[in-house]
């Protein structure tokens, strides 16, 4: 009888280690993994700042705090965890302890550059320049090659509309760091205001370092677009629909283009509605289905587009002018 009581309680023990397990099924993979590794090992700091960096990226913040305020308290002289921290609060907009959490990382360890770039980024955000511009300054006393801080310090000289040294510094990212794609677009976006064919290059450059990026994709559609070169538009937009068949932009762009094609309202029109059943909210797809619609005499669709279009935005001139037409026509 002891021997099947002692094998009783072994089974016992054994059905409930299996049921700790268990009880995570539901989570992802990767989350009920790290779940299963802390209770396992509860006093392991690192593992709770996994966890808080896991609930960071899939937006639970709350989540996230409360893990890496757990990895403070076991090892409180971690800058990492600090910073960690500080990304969280900042998701939160809590700009005042995002700061208060970069500035006791750079006290845990003051060589450290992360947490200093973070705390310049914090200063620009909130428009602080001159404490953003100072924090940049230390950073590179530390590190001379530091693509980021240029690239942070560029973003402040545009605010402050010094364009010359907005467009040198971020020539200067790029010589630090060929691959970044921020300083690639951000030449993109400054030439294609002016319509400069420039832009072409550096969204291209962009694109070799990243290409899958619909954003880049349709910012090339809009400049050939704007060039006239119509049939490389049609083709940066379709791909830009291809990384992401809800790409509103690039929806209304192309249909917009297949207007000038008396062939194609219908495939026009097929795009407007994809741009609206992506976001019910965007007038100028109502307004431009409308037309497509009135291109192909369907005037009562285009009239309820028009009328759509006018209850999202008050005395919109397009959808205005539109009823109008359909009004002389239908006289």
């Amino acid at each position: 009888m002891k021997f099947k009581l002692i094998w009783a309680c072994c089974l016992l023990f054994f059905m409930s280690g299996c049921h700790s397990g268990k009880q995570y099924a539901d989570l992802p993979e990767e989350l009920a993994k790290l779940c299963v590794s802390i209770d396992k090992h509860p006093k392991d700091a690192e593992l709770y700042y996994q966890r808080a960096d896991y609930y960071y990226y899939h937006e639970d913040i709350q989540k996230g705090i409360d893990d890496i305020q757990r990895a403070i308290q076991l090892q409180p002289d971690s800058s990492k965890y600090y910073i960690k921290l500080s990304d969280l609060y900042f998701a939160q907009r809590e700009t005042d302890l995002a700061e208060e959490m970069l500035q006791k990382a750079l006290q845990k360890e003051s060589g450290n550059n992360e947490a200093r770039l973070k705390l310049a980024e914090l200063y620009f955000h909130q428009r602080m320049f001159d404490q953003c511009d100072k924090t940049l300054q230390e950073a590179l006393e530390l590190q001379r090659y530091n693509p980021k801080a240029y690239l942070i310090k560029a973003f402040m000289l545009k605010e402050k509309r010094d364009t010359t040294n907005y467009l040198r510094m971020l020539q200067m990212v790029i010589d630090q760091d060929p691959k970044e794609v921020k300083a690639y677009l951000e030449l993109g976006y400054f030439y294609q205001q002016q319509q400069n064919p420039l832009a072409i290059d550096y969204y291209n450059n962009a694109l070799n370092v990243d290409p899958n990026n619909v954003e880049i994709h349709y910012n090339l559609g809009k400049m050939y677009q704007d060039l006239g070169k119509t049939e490389e538009a049609i083709q940066e937009y379709k791909t830009s629909i291809g990384l992401d068949p809800k790409h509103v932009p690039s929806l209304n762009n192309l249909g917009y283009i297949y207007l000038d094609d008396e062939t194609k309202y219908d495939e026009a029109a097929q795009l407007f509605t994809q741009a609206i059943l992506a976001n019910p909210d965007f007038v100028y797809s109502y307004c431009n289905r409308g037309v497509a619609y009135e291109y192909m005499g369907e005037y009562e669709k285009a009239r309820a587009d028009y009328k759509k279009a006018l209850m999202l935005k008050t005395n919109f001139e397009p959808a205005i002018k539109g009823l109008n037409r359909i009004d002389e026509k239908q006289k």
